[in-house]
């Protein structure tokens, strides 16, 4: 989750801490990036107030309901114009309050037997063993909680562009991909995935302190 003074770097650190744990212990760290689709775009007001009211007073509710309602909009495309729309879902682009009411929505995701690194809306389960299966049935389980949790809540996960991956210190096995599955279908496998735009390269993890690691892979 957001937390204050702390940036993407500070989230990159600590994923890339656990990566290097696990190459000190002999594990293989497998991971799923999970994407939504225009995630800040599909929040649900009326799930989103629901759940603002088990914890937090009715008259602050009231006024997150009055920020929420009545909002409209119209697309240009061109010299074409749109009619004008009403918003009813989704939270305001560009407010300050957007990404702590985005948080506030997905505070509730579901236990999983894979660790959550949570940054607004970029997801990334984690799991540690030493065998491939062992990766592969953790992380499809906890996909398919994840899809469960997606539905009743009304996000969409963009199942294109979600991608696995696996850290570990064998090279003879370096082109193994990992076979886990959401909604049926297998996801699809990068040995460098982008993480709160930075590059995760187990070579690079390897040859680098984590410490150090984001200063290296950092975009210019």
């Amino acid at each position: 989750m957001l937390r204050r003074n702390c940036s993407t770097c500070e989230q990159v650190t600590a994923l890339t801490t656990l990566i290097e744990n696990g190459f000190q212990r002999q594990l293989k760290t497998g991971a799923v990036f999970l994407n939504l689709t225009a995630a800040f775009d599909t929040v649900w007001h009326t799930g989103l107030l629901y759940k603002l009211s088990k914890n937090i007073p009715d008259w602050f509710v009231r006024l997150i309901e009055l920020f929420l309602r009545d909002r409209h909009f119209k697309v240009h495309i061109g010299d074409d114009t749109s009619a004008w729309r009403t918003q009813v879902n989704g939270l305001p682009q560009g407010s300050v309050l957007s990404p702590t009411l985005f948080n506030l929505y997905t505070n509730d995701l579901l236990v999983t037997a894979s660790r959550k690194f949570i940054y607004a809306d970029d997801i990334c389960l984690t799991k540690q063993a030493q065998r491939y299966a062992e990766l592969e049935c953790c992380l499809s389980s906890d996909m398919v909680r994840m899809a469960s949790y997606c539905q009743l809540w009304r996000l969409k996960p963009c199942l294109m562009q979600i991608v696995t991956s696996v850290f570990h210190l064998l090279n003879t096995s370096a082109t193994r991909e990992l076979r886990v599955h959401m909604e049926g279908q297998q996801l699809r496998h990068d040995p460098n995935p982008v993480y709160l735009g930075m590059t995760l390269d187990r070579t690079e993890l390897l040859a680098t302190p984590y410490k150090d690691y984001w200063k290296v892979t950092k975009p210019e």
